[in-house]
């Protein structure tokens, strides 16, 4: 009893003690607010005397507030007075006191506080400042000698309880952005570093993995529909992964021979996935597997591939309106065209996903509900190959051993006219046009994918249905989603704009002649001749007996000089012609076409020649049957050029250039017209926009020929009455400048 007496005493005398102590710092620091007023108000007194002057009142029963109202309205003080001052009362008697004291005294007695703003004073009751709350440090103990730490956590803020581990452990903990005040509770006692990191996140639904490089990331993990969290002890060497998005669904993984099951499910609850297993996931086997960002989708697709032992192979008759929300229906555009090396492989074993909206369904490839379809559009080129333009805009690319329908009279050209033993053209002819008018082939779509094919990995088409939609210009795909996946890849990869290259193209022609012809030549015809003919500027006439005999005539009279007359059937021709020529043709066409197709240009004209053939029918009475052909023969310029354009944006041209004309000259009467032909090749490169000259084609005449009287005919300038001369020279020459221009 005396012990727990004398106990009582020291506790009272320690407290008594304190208050002290408490009381003196509070006198302390009330004379050092009192002595900072008494200088402020001295300042403002130096501004505004009036708060010098002296009062005497005598106050009884007064609100603080109504004697401060009537100091300053008597001397002219501005004062702002606080609402709180209207309840204290003031009982005093002031006389021959400056208003300076006075609101010093007040201050000091009803613990008051001054604010100065110009000349106003606004006064208010004092509030103290709260002395700083001292923030209890978290309750971290950790011995190194065996590597244990002890916690005490009660609701401390977690950035402190990481620092204070991380300061006396040297372990590092990293938390995401939003946690730093998330509080933590636990109580440990000397447990192991790793387990105590465990534990601590277990106990405060959190959830933690150690990097590679020793850091210890926290997360914040979700709950269930039932308030059940999964667990957050995924801290094994070979299982590690960070949730760096939850919402674009990006991790960092970290996975070394884990099982391929748990990483489905731990990642898809870490990340809030719905899904949904079809079949169990055991059989899936192991993966090693790291990436500092990846997406969800992504990493499936890594998982699916890397686990399949064998491909399975979708039954042609695959029911389309499958299980889920959606339903298809097939654009009958083509044919599945499945891969029959492979159609007799076992699919049970092999495992595929399928995403429908936010739900995944995981399981065997060959259940009905993990088989998808998808349409996948082609952005920039066409899902068909493309060949060169066909020849059916030119006759002229004809093939001249064509077989002719006979009878009286064929016409064979672009159309086709079959007039049969002497039916009128319009009657019951067959007219075959250059033109196509097409309907929809189901086989066309067959030819094409067999194009489409060639530039397709086979094993990107092993496991998939492939078909076209032309009007679409897609591909409608079923398959497994992880197949249709990559080759929505590959598409997607060699989907790019396909250059258009615009190649102008102007094609000279200079023709340049010069002929001199003169002589004179006369004889005897077979009947009279009448003169006629061209004497000015250039002469060329045919003079009659007539004509000559008067000319002769005229001579009469000179002398003993008679020259006679000429038969009446004489003739005399005199020429004396000389004509230049200079012709330039030009032409400036302009055509477009896509890398590595053919633009085709052609100009000319077509004439027909006839064929006749005789056919006798009948031994005793044979009748004739003759049957007359008409077959084109073609004259023109043709310009073929195919474009590529290199990666640096060079561009090489395959170009052929012909050019044919009629001569005008037959070897026989019903023989087909003789032709001149020019051709050249080449293959040239060279930039966007460069101009490239190509051609030189020249063919070049020149005749001097002449007929006259021996030795006559060789004496200058005689020789033109005595011979009759002809001297041509001529130049044709073909050039084709092109310039090339590459448009996206």
């Amino acid at each position: 009893m005396t012990l727990e007496r004398h106990t009582l005493y020291l506790i009272f005398i320690l407290s008594l003690a304190l208050s002290c102590c408490s009381l003196n710092t509070w006198a302390q620091e009330d004379a050092i607010r009192i002595e900072n007023l008494e200088r402020d108000l001295d300042s403002y007194a130096r501004e505004y005397p009036a708060i010098n002057e002296e009062v005497n009142i005598n106050l009884s029963n007064t609100s603080l507030s109504n004697f401060l109202l009537a100091v300053a309205k008597v001397h002219d003080i501005n004062f702002h007075l606080s609402p709180a001052l209207g309840n204290i009362t003031i009982v005093n008697n002031f006389g021959d006191v400056s208003i300076k004291n006075l609101l010093v005294f007040v201050a000091k007695e009803y613990e008051l506080d001054f604010n100065f703003t110009g000349n106003i004073i606004s006064i208010s009751p004092y509030e103290p400042v709260p002395p700083p709350i001292q923030e209890q440090e978290p309750n971290v103990t950790y011995k190194a000698q065996n590597n244990t730490i002890s916690l005490d956590l009660k609701n401390d803020p977690l950035r402190k309880v990481f620092r204070k581990i991380t300061n006396v452990t040297g372990t590092n903990l990293v938390y995401s952005p939003g946690m730093e005040n998330l509080p933590l509770s636990i109580y440990l006692k000397d447990v192991p570093m790793t387990n105590a990191i465990e534990k601590m996140a277990l106990a405060n639904n959190l959830r933690v993995t150690k990097s590679r490089d020793g850091f210890y990331i926290f997360n914040l993990i979700a709950q269930n529909g039932e308030g059940n969290m999964y667990s957050a002890l995924e801290m094994s060497d070979n299982f590690q992964f960070q949730v760096l998005d939850s919402i674009h669904k990006v991790i960092a993984v970290e996975f070394r021979n884990a099982s391929s099951a748990a990483v489905i499910r731990s990642v898809s609850e870490a990340l809030g996935v719905d899904y949904y297993l079809a079949s169990p996931l055991e059989n899936l086997g192991n993966l090693s597997f790291s990436s500092d960002n990846i997406h969800y989708d992504q990493l499936l697709q890594y998982i699916f591939e890397s686990t399949q032992e064998q491909q399975p192979v979708l039954s042609e008759d695959f029911n389309q309106n499958g299980q889920g929300s959606q339903n298809y229906q097939s654009n009958n555009r083509g044919n599945a065209v499945p891969n029959s090396s492979i159609a007799n492989q076992n699919s049970s074993q092999a495992f595929t996903y399928r995403k429908e909206g936010e739900l995944y369904f995981f399981g065997y490839a060959n259940l009905l509900s993990l088989k998808d379809i998808a349409v996948i559009p082609m952005m920039y080129r066409s899902v068909q190959l493309l060949s060169d333009p066909t020849n059916n805009y030119s006759a002229r690319k004809r093939n001249r051993n064509s077989n002719f329908v006979t009878g009286n009279t064929n016409y064979y050209g672009s159309n086709n006219y079959n007039n049969n033993m002497g039916t009128p053209p319009y009657s019951n002819n067959t007219r075959n046009t250059s033109g196509n008018y097409n309907s929809y082939d189901p086989d066309e779509s067959d030819i094409s994918l067999d194009a489409i094919k060639k530039i397709i990995p086979e094993e990107l088409l092993q496991n998939i249905h492939l078909k076209i939609d032309a009007e679409l210009n897609s591909f409608v795909v079923t398959g497994k989603a992880t197949d249709i996946n990559r080759f929505r890849d590959f598409v997607e990869y060699i989907d790019k704009p396909v250059p258009v290259i615009l190649i102008e193209v102007m094609i000279l022609e200079v023709n340049k002649s010069a002929t001199v012809e003169t002589g004179i030549n006369f004889g005897l015809g077979e009947e009279e001749i009448d003169t006629e003919g061209q004497a000015f500027p250039n002469t060329n006439m045919q003079i009659g007996a007539q004509t000559v005999n008067k000319v002769i005539g005229g001579f009469d009279g000179f002398g003993s000089l008679n020259l006679g007359r000429v038969l009446p059937n004489f003739y005399m021709n005199i020429k004396a012609m000389e004509s230049n020529g200079n012709l330039k043709v030009l032409s400036t066409p302009k055509l477009s076409t896509l890398n590595g197709h053919k633009a085709h240009l052609s100009s000319g004209q077509t004439t027909y020649y006839a064929v006749t053939n005789q056919n006798f029918f009948g031994s005793q009475i044979p009748q004739t049957s003759e049957i007359t052909n008409y077959y084109p023969i073609d004259a023109e310029l043709a310009l073929d050029i195919q474009p590529f354009v290199s990666g640096n944006g060079e561009i090489t041209l395959d170009i052929n250039v012909m050019q044919s004309s009629f001569n005008g000259e037959r070897i026989a009467k019903e023989a087909p017209p003789g032709m001149n032909s020019r051709e050249f090749s080449s293959i040239i490169r060279m930039r966007d926009q460069d101009v490239a000259v190509l051609g030189g084609i020249e063919q070049r005449t020149k005749d001097d020929s002449g007929s006259g009287v021996p030795l006559l005919a060789r004496v200058p300038v005689i020789k033109w009455l005595f011979s009759e001369r002809r001297r041509e020279d001529s130049k044709r020459k073909l050039n084709i400048l092109i310039k090339p221009t590459v448009i996206y």
